[in-house]
């Protein structure tokens, strides 16, 4: 068994809050059907679960909204614009931290790093989003970790939206 990697409990906060804060979000915009230019008519709405927290007694699912539409020239039915990857089950900033951890190290450990930071994955998911053939994923060092930036935007929206905006270099 490979030596678990140290979460700083700052940072376990920070991911778990900001991907928290993402839960009853609703995404209802697209200009034109994806397949072909056009025009889209409302059709309903689709409940789609982001991520699976945890507190390390209970588990909560975050959800969010997803409109759909259906193309008046082809009569496709597609998705507003959303935070996910074509056929994963979880947002794209979690499919893009999976994906990312697994890169240095196996699917097991990276499936108790996340249980670390507070999400619930299985090594199969793990496996099968490390697989995925994802556009490059802009990472940064963060207490000794690698991260993609989206997980620190959930983050950095939840600190703006507390009413303290960021200033330039990194404070409020």
């Amino acid at each position: 068994m490979t030596r678990p990697i140290p979460i700083a409990p700052m940072m376990a906060n920070m991911v778990r809050s900001g991907i928290a804060a993402v839960d009853g979000k609703v995404f209802d915009r697209l200009d034109s059907c994806p397949y072909c230019g056009g025009q889209v008519r409302p059709h309903d709405y689709r409940a789609k679960r982001f991520a699976l927290l945890t507190d390390g007694s209970e588990s909560t699912d975050v959800r969010v909204r997803v409109k759909r539409f259906r193309c008046n020239r082809c009569g496709r039915l597609c998705y507003a614009d959303s935070p996910f990857y074509p056929r994963t089950r979880h947002g794209s900033p979690i499919v893009e931290l999976a994906a990312v951890l697994a890169e240095r190290m196996p699917p097991g450990q990276v499936v108790r790093t996340l249980d670390r930071l507070g999400i619930v994955l299985d090594r199969a998911t793990v496996r099968a989003y490390a697989r995925l053939p994802l556009p490059p994923i802009t990472t940064t060092q963060l207490f000794g970790m690698q991260i993609p930036v989206s997980i620190l935007r959930l983050s950095s929206s939840v600190v703006l939206r507390s009413g303290h905006p960021l200033t330039p270099d990194g404070r409020y």
